[in-house]
């Protein structure tokens, strides 16, 4: 099963042991992992300020990198040992571990680009072979086949892009409880946003931090050494407000989680 890793821009700028972990996991299934080394922003940011000239280029250069019958190129160099590679739409998967930057792809390409002859069919059919990490486990590879160790209290936070706009529930946490010494304890109002919502926490940032602060509170209430998630601009956001409240809770994404426990 060939994968062609996808790092959004938090992942890539902020948290690469994100990237790092995901590619750990993927190989570790099984999974050959290949990486288009000109992808970039997948245009969420502008898409979601209503810039949508803007986020229309980008999802058109984010198709370039990764698709071979895309308009204006046919395949890519690797930074994985590769020498040249195509995404074939027949078996091959775009897996990322953003639900929300999957969600942008998945949901909002098709719609963005179906007016451009050139690129609404490969925009739709992208769009179907686009996973975030725990979805893909769950849903393609199949959650039995990964397993780990791991000695550690987690609790988890369901960011909103991956449970409302990707259904992503039940997938993360089945894999936590596969690992083995971990012990998962629900976070109170666990569906409840943490404040981000991207430029959301720039426009409104009183309402952004008193979120943040209910979201710390619940969080404080499991008694958790860890909180995780999926999305690592959530644990930025929760991550950022304990440093300066003193918070000595650890924040982490599933795919860090998921590597030390198969190390």
């Amino acid at each position: 099963m060939r994968v062609f890793l996808f790092v959004p821009c938090f992942v890539d700028q902020l948290f690469p042991n994100v990237a790092v972990s995901t590619l750990k996991v993927l190989q570790h299934l099984g999974c050959e992992v290949l990486f288009p080394g000109d992808q970039t922003c997948c245009g969420q940011p502008a898409y979601n300020s209503g810039y949508f000239d803007e986020a229309r280029l980008m999802a058109m250069h984010q198709i370039n990198s990764f698709m071979p019958n895309s308009p204006t190129r046919n395949h890519y160099s690797t930074s994985l040992g590769k020498t040249e590679s195509e995404f074939d739409l027949k078996r091959d998967y775009a897996v990322g571990p953003s639900g929300s930057c999957v969600a942008m792809i998945r949901n909002f390409y098709p719609g963005l680009l179906e007016t451009d002859q050139r690129y609404s069919q490969v925009a739709a059919e992208f769009a179907t072979r686009t996973f975030e990490l725990t979805e893909f486990i769950n849903n393609v590879v199949g959650v039995e086949k990964f397993s780990g160790k791991l000695n550690a209290i987690v609790s988890f936070h369901d960011s909103c892009h991956g449970l409302r706009e990707l259904g992503i529930k039940d997938g993360p946490r089945n894999i936590l409880r596969r690992i083995d010494g971990l012990k998962l304890v629900e976070l109170p109002y666990n569906e409840v946003c943490c404040g981000f919502g991207g430029t959301f926490s720039v426009k409104f940032p009183e309402i952004s931090v008193a979120m943040a602060d209910e979201k710390l509170k619940n969080f404080s209430q499991t008694k958790a050494d860890i909180l995780v998630s999926t999305d690592t601009s959530c644990l930025m956001h929760l991550q950022g407000r304990a440093k300066r409240e003193g918070f000595n809770q650890r924040f982490a994404h599933i795919a860090e989680i998921m590597a030390e426990s198969i190390s």
